[in-house]
């Protein structure tokens, strides 16, 4: 996010209850945690949160990016269905990747690319074309390469001892087929390095939202104009154990046996968490080429989607589909704020819940921000949620999460009109 006086910065708070689960784990399975303020707080990843509130954004705009190492094998499915042999329709997806010249980017052993891509679902078609429309010089290509590269293994196994053998067999994995490989080489000479390239750096509405680099690649990097907070929890929290067993129903059946069919343990945690992101509604207009139409549909499913969607992780065994009791939504025209500091100091435990103590934190750390920045950065604020009190210092309370998109909406309209 590039911070540029005059812009527009969309800033969502929530403030949220979840049950018993374990909505973000971390590689042993127990939910994630950090320290902060002297203690350890449930953690929600911000990775996490992106990827399933761009998915949502996605699947509500229509408009949709993937990213994947499987750029080469999307490539060569569409050419299968366009008649194309299998084997000459992978070579031709990953030449595509190689003619880009794009240094470090290659092709590893699982025959896809050896960095993620973060494209236009759109491009993988435009790939697809590209070759097809090279499809007799790249039929001949792959034909050299395949006898080139086979008068390349008879010589090397020649000069081989079968120790030498035994011993490669058991070193590093091969590099990545990179710019300097034999199947790079005829790439570079059917395909048009600039038109894939083009293709490779070009950009929608997901990626102009979420952001993009590509390792020494420029003209790929789009800085994302969403950037999201690690969600804490708004007081200590610790990781709780759950004894599970589960039935073998045939063997109840017959009676045969008693006892439990498969045992083992689970982690989950409980928390009133805090999140926290902003979008700079004016770098997101500008990473569209100045659409604002786009940028204000992108801007509206954002704020609903960051504020409904719930991490999916275990949700069979704990469904944690709660909503926020607290949505405050600030726009701002002279910096992103964050409230977090309002729970530097863990809310107390209490009979009550956190709910109630994380709300008043809340609005009296914003009255405090109000204090010492001023207001005049605040275009507008306002506030809803599942709690029926009106906080004063988090600007007008609104009936629903509809009526405080609009109202962020209309308001950008008008001031960028």
């Amino acid at each position: 996010m590039t911070l540029t006086p005059g812009s527009l910065y969309l800033d969502v708070h929530l403030v949220q209850s979840y049950p018993y689960s374990n909505l973000n784990r971390d590689r042993q399975g127990a939910p994630k945690s950090a320290r902060y303020g002297g203690v350890t707080r449930a953690r929600q990843s911000s990775q996490n949160g992106k990827r399933h509130t761009r998915r949502a954004v996605e699947n509500a705009t229509g408009i949709r990016a993937v990213r994947t190492r499987g750029v080469p094998k999307a490539v060569a499915e569409r050419l299968e269905r366009l008649g194309w042999e299998a084997d000459v329709a992978l070579m031709a997806g990953q030449m595509l990747i190689l003619a880009a010249g794009v240094k470090g980017l290659g092709i590893a052993d699982s025959q896809g690319t050896n960095a993620l891509l973060f494209l236009p679902e759109s491009a993988l078609d435009a790939l697809a074309e590209l070759a097809n429309e090279h499809r007799g010089e790249i039929t001949q290509a792959a034909a050299d390469v395949t006898a080139e590269m086979e008068k390349a293994a008879k010589k090397t196994t020649r000069k081989l001892s079968d120790a030498d053998q035994a011993a490669d067999g058991d070193g590093e994995d091969e590099p990545a087929v990179g710019e300097s490989s034999v199947l790079a080489k005829y790439a570079a000479k059917v395909l048009p390095k600039v038109e894939v390239l083009g293709i490779l750096q070009s950009r929608n509405a997901s990626v102009a939202a979420f952001g993009r680099m590509l390792a020494n690649e420029a003209g790929s990097t789009v800085d994302g104009a969403v950037q999201m907070a690690h969600g804490l929890s708004t007081h200590a929290a610790g990781t709780q154990l759950d004894y599970f067993t589960a039935v073998d129903d045939l063997l109840q059946d017959e009676g045969t046996e008693t006892g439990a069919g498969h045992m083992g343990d689970n982690r989950y945690t409980s928390a009133t968490f805090y999140r926290y992101a902003s979008l700079n509604v004016s770098e997101l207009v500008g990473n569209l080429d100045g659409d604002t139409k786009t940028g204000l549909q992108v801007t509206a499913e954002f704020l609903k989607a960051f504020v409904t969607t719930v991490l999916p992780a275990k949700s069979s065994g704990t469904a944690p589909f709660t909503v926020p009791h607290l949505v405050y939504v600030a726009l701002r025209s002279d910096r992103p704020v964050s409230l977090v500091g309002a729970y530097e100091s863990a809310v107390p435990d209490s009979t009550q819940g956190y709910v109630p103590a994380s709300l008043a934190r809340l609005d009296e750390h914003a009255a405090a921000h109000h204090r010492f920045l001023g207001t005049g950065g605040l275009v507008t604020h306002a506030h809803s949620g599942l709690a029926t009190e009106t906080f004063e210092a988090l600007g007008e309370r609104v009936d629903g999460l509809e009526e405080l998109v609009s109202r962020m909406v209309d308001t950008i309209s008008k001031v960028q009109a």
